[in-house]
């Protein structure tokens, strides 16, 4: 029997999504065009990320095909190579440059390697199956590394928890996105808790930002710049803006609504951005001894006109002027250098470190006081002068980095300015938690020996990020000085749960959704969030209150689209943040109506459509309208005594969320059949709401 199913079908265009980050800090430059101060042949043969340590005046480069560190001084000398670090890529320092993380994509794991003794001290395994290639942190007690799944298209965020080594990996596809490739990560100094995944690897320009504020990964923004290579992003200094640059161009994308305007239009060939603390903007260009332009060009936050450019001096061995590579831009943290490491041509391994702006371009005199960034230096008093014969001390503090809350910790010490301070130098301590953010001295000093060395101990009785500061205050001799030490301390994991997993509810049900909380310390604050599906909604703050006596706390929420809704604590000082989430499935609205017939009958207790055999049934359906969505129709044939399956067909829905389709060819009469539109179960269907199934309508046919 010869029959067709005709149907609308419209092809399905994905969009994929773009964004910026990676940022550094710096002060300001004189405003003109210079060389490089100093360079220095780095010995690696492959570039994968740079870090500088202002403390100890330190750069490290990874190099991941030979699986080492390197770390030399301000101007490339005096190299050191950290070995054992198979495919070693991002690197990451702790807000205190204690420690060094280094994503160790050849260990599945992230190193832990003490600044100043260079030695790896601990190692914090992601899991053999998991990919890892960039790392940042720590924030909110974690680490936070780029990962990908094994299918395409499934780049994401990971973490390593700090004080309890537990490892989770982030399902961007619950939000909407997913980067093709292992992305690179990156955060900045104008938004702590924003951290930026983009993909470098393909033309989509993806980015995704993430806010892990909490503890875990809230989307905030996806963004693309389709069809144009991301070779870099940074965080603006004000952190509003997203500064995307690539061959092709540049582009400013607000993160409150990802407009995307372009940037620096009269430059092009970008190669990597860094933004400073106060907003200056560092930019490299690639190809620029081809296309005779500068190296690196910096600007003042907003500005279009560069203050100052920087040509790179040519080598040995390299045809062209030496390139810098991308994403090897820094700025030295509260310092006015900037960093680049270049890539020459013509041979192999020929990388390159510039230190640009450099103050102190000349191997400093071992005589010779160089003030640390991280030290305080005071501004002179009515009568003070800045004497020579008083010298700048520096401190090096070394903690624990986690602790146990209402146990003893102990911190060790040292002060000198060229050589140890004398004994008997007091040095006030003083301790920020939760509790005591003014802080309060928690008693006594600290005294040095002969060494210079001194320590204490100290009983945190809250826990989370806990800061102990040491304070000199200076002498006739010795300017003061000041120096910190970040511990985690350990939190009680808090009960929290959220009612209504994993239910699959009726399109457009208003459902109440019940958090409980269990014991806690003082705060009894909760709040509850919703994010529908889909990248066009947002996620929304439903409720925040305080739990009643019972530790519940409810909020209502009409839903239109299978919702994640999420439960959250903030902590207090001895219970942990906590959030955990519950997925609310929704049913599409759906109604499928039969038309080109001619009556109406009852065949039993049911009621048929009765179309005339000279006739082609019509079927028209109507479902919650989206972007791009199919469904099938699916027509069945009663025979033998029961439904049997007949024909089907996937059909795409028009913008108002209507299809329609019919059925040709010549059947007799009487012969029954039913059909449905049924959405979800598609190979082509979105997965926007939950599977559904429209109610059957049954025709006929009669001469």
């Amino acid at each position: 029997m010869d029959h067709e199913v005709l149907m609308r079908i419209s092809r399905v265009a994905i969009a994929t999504t773009v964004l910026a980050g990676a940022t550094a800090v710096g002060f300001g430059l004189a405003t003109g065009t210079a060389l490089a101060d100093s360079d220095e042949k780095l010995p690696i043969n492959t570039f994968g990320d740079i870090a500088v340590d202002a403390v100890h005046q330190r750069v490290f480069v990874s190099d991941p095909t030979s699986g080492n560190i390197v770390a030399t001084n301000y101007q490339g000398h005096e190299a050191t190579q950290m070995t054992g670090f198979a495919g070693v890529n991002g690197l990451a320092l702790s807000a205190d440059s204690s420690v060094l993380y280094a994503a160790v994509s050849g260990g599945h794991r992230i190193a832990a390697i003490a600044t100043d003794t260079l030695t790896e001290t601990a190692s914090y395994p992601v899991g053999d199956t998991v990919t890892i290639r960039d790392v940042v942190g720590p924030i909110s007690g974690k680490l936070w590394f780029s990962t990908i799944g094994a299918n395409v298209g499934t780049g994401t965020i990971g973490s390593v928890d700090l004080a309890t080594s537990a490892v989770a990996v982030h399902d961007a596809r619950a939000d909407g996105v997913g980067l093709y490739s292992t992305p690179e990560i990156s955060t900045g100094a104008g938004a702590p808790g924003l951290i930026v995944l983009t993909d470098t690897d393909t033309t989509s320009g993806d980015s995704v930002v993430y806010d892990v504020s909490s503890g875990a990964a809230d989307l905030k923004l996806a963004a693309e710049v389709f069809g144009e290579f991301t070779s870099d992003v940074a965080i603006s200094g004000d952190g509003a803006e997203l500064i995307q640059a690539g061959y092709n161009g540049s582009h400013r994308i607000a993160i409150s609504d990802g407009t995307k305007t372009a940037a620096y239009t009269s430059l092009n060939h970008f190669g990597g951005v860094e933004v400073a603390a106060d907003g200056r903007v560092a930019l490299s260009l690639r190809g620029a001894s081809v296309f005779g332009t500068q190296d690196v060009y910096v600007f003042q936050p907003g500005a279009t006109t560069p203050e100052r450019t920087f040509k790179l001096p040519s080598v040995a061995g390299s045809y062209n002027r030496p390139e810098v590579v991308g994403r090897g831009l820094a700025w030295e943290p509260g310092g006015s250098r900037i960093f680049a490491v270049a890539e020459g041509d013509g041979t192999q391994n020929n990388y390159w470190l510039y230190t640009l702006n450099d103050s102190d371009p000349v191997e400093p005199d071992p005589t010779t006081v160089s003030p640390s960034p991280s030290t305080s230096t005071p501004s002179p008093g009515p009568t003070e002068t800045n004497s020579p014969e008083r010298l700048q001390p520096t401190i090096w503090l070394t903690a624990p980095a986690t602790a146990t809350r209402g146990q003893a910790l102990t911190i060790t010490g040292t002060i000198n300015a060229n050589w140890p301070l004398p004994a008997g130098k007091e040095l006030a301590l003083w301790r920020h938690d939760v509790e005591t953010t003014s802080g309060p001295s928690f008693g006594g000093v600290a005294t040095t020996d002969a060494n210079g060395e001194f320590r204490f101990t100290n009983t945190p009785p809250a826990g989370g990020e806990v800061t102990y500061e040491v304070v000199f205050e200076g002498d006739a001799d010795y300017y003061p000085a000041t120096a910190s030490a970040v511990v985690q301390v350990s939190r009680t994991t808090p009960g929290l749960t959220l009612d209504k997993n994993k239910t699959v509810n009726a399109y457009g049900a208003t459902v109440t959704f019940t958090a409980t909380l269990g014991t806690t310390y003082k705060n009894r604050v909760v709040e509850i969030w919703a994010d529908p599906y889909g990248s066009d909604q947002a996620n929304r703050l439903l409720k925040r209150a305080t739990v009643n006596s019972a530790g519940k706390v409810a909020a209502s929420f009409k839903l239109t689209r299978n919702t994640t809704l999420t439960a959250r604590f903030t902590g207090d000082a001895r219970y942990a943040p906590r959030t955990v989430t519950s997925v609310a499935y929704t049913k599409v609205a759906v109604n499928t109506k039969v038309t080109k017939h001619f009556k109406t009958k009852k065949i039993g207790s049911v009621s048929y459509y009765v179309v005339r055999t000279t006739k082609d049934p019509h079927f028209v359906t109507t479902m919650t309208a989206y972007p791009n969505r199919f469904h099938r129709i699916v027509i069945q044939r009663y025979k033998n005594g029961k439904w049997t399956a007949f024909e089907s067909a996937t059909i795409g829905l028009d913008a108002y969320g209507v299809s329609e389709a019919w059925i040709t060819g010549y059947y007799p009469a009487g012969q029954r059949f039913r059909v449905r539109a049924e959405y979800g179960n598609s190979p082509y269907s979105d997965k926007i709401n939950a599977t559904t199934y429209g109610a059957w309508r049954y025709y006929t046919y009669e001469k």
